[in-house]
């Protein structure tokens, strides 16, 4: 059920993915159990006239408080006011067969998928990173590739190696949910800006000095290329793009 949504419109998309990515962390004990609570039976008692829908919102906003990446709608620029009940107890019943308890790289992958974001991925051509190493990912993976350093290499921290830029709404919610995922304390590792903007010698990113800078491949849709842009804009980086 959850997959079909990519056929649908952007809220639901992105309250799908929210919705595993909120049950997760709560398996994890990262936050109480609301969602994965047996027969919800806290949300129960004190529900009232709200609806499952309702719950979500709710969720999405107490987490926006130490992760506006990706529960503020205002961040993401999509909204949930639409969301309708029956939609969100579908997925509440599918949740157990679909993300919970996924390893983690299936589900970073499977929430990419979701988001319609690219997941053949040659993680493989990645180089090794040192602990005081930093990490740039550009426009169009959404974190994905972070992940799989930060999963694969020791001594690597999300928030102390990585800086995600992210250029549309699927990909900050992907970069949000990486790092829920490795349990960064905030989202502040995150940029919104897209290739266009990186054409600015102003850009902040581009007064930064980063150690690697990691992205997409043109021929897989990756907007930028190494010869004419990146080996400029990031002097003494070492690029790879997969």
């Amino acid at each position: 059920m959850l997959a079909e949504q990519r056929a649908g419109n952007e809220p639901a998309i992105y309250a799908a993915a929210l919705l595993a990515a909120l049950a997760r962390d709560e398996l994890a004990g990262r936050r109480s159990p609301a969602l994965t609570e047996p027969g919800q039976a806290t949300w129960q008692r004190f529900r009232g006239r709200l609806g499952s829908a309702d719950l979500l919102r709710l969720l999405a906003a107490d987490g926006a408080v130490l992760h506006p990446v990706p529960f503020s709608e205002a961040q993401i620029g999509v909204r949930l006011d639409d969301l309708d009940d029956a939609t969100v107890d579908g997925w509440l019943d599918d949740l157990a067969s679909n993300h919970l308890h996924q390893p983690a790289a299936e589900y970073i992958g499977s929430q990419a998928h979701l988001l319609g974001l690219p997941t053949k991925l040659a993680r493989s051509e990645l180089l090794q990173v040192k602990s005081h190493q930093k990490i740039l990912e550009l426009p169009g993976t959404g974190g994905q590739l972070c992940h799989h350093l930060v999963t694969t290499q020791a001594g690597l921290a999300l928030q102390v190696n990585c800086t995600i830029a992210c250029g549309t709404w699927a990909e900050l919610v992907l970069a949000g949910i990486v790092g829920l995922d490795l349990a960064a304390p905030s989202s502040a590792f995150i940029t919104a800006t897209t290739a266009e903007e990186l054409a600015s010698d102003q850009h902040p990113l581009r007064q930064r000095r980063f150690d690697f800078v990691v992205g997409l491949r043109p021929e897989k849709g990756g907007k930028l290329q190494v010869a004419d842009q990146l080996a400029l804009w990031f002097h003494g980086a070492k690029l790879v793009l997969v």
